[in-house]
């Protein structure tokens, strides 16, 4: 007795463009290259990060977005932006644009 068909993982995953050439394989000919430009900002644009903190950390930082009125995941941005500040790095990180329901 055959069980149900289960879909393939493949069929999950969302397909990648093709690796750029290396610049060892371009001719000497070859126009120069220029820097790829970063992806629109979208859905796909988006990564989810999760950090595991011992419980007194988390109930200080909690405690520190209430106290400031701001969501947790702010408070954590602010803090990936600065580590990046620290070194020497542009502060890149941004916060999720909330869903507008219609």
């Amino acid at each position: 007795m055959a069980g149900p068909v289960r879909p393939k993982l493949n069929s999950f995953v969302e397909q990648k463009a093709s690796a750029p050439m290396p610049a060892a394989a371009v001719s000497d000919d070859a126009e120069p290259s220029r820097e790829a430009e970063p992806p629109a900002p979208g859905p796909s644009d988006l990564k989810t990060m999760q950090v595991r903190v011992n419980r007194a950390g988390w109930v200080e930082m909690s405690r520190l977005a209430q106290d400031l009125d701001i969501p947790l995941e702010r408070l954590m941005v602010d803090a990936f932006n600065d580590i990046l500040l620290r070194h020497r790095k542009p502060p890149v990180v941004e916060r999720r644009l909330p869903i507008k329901k219609m």
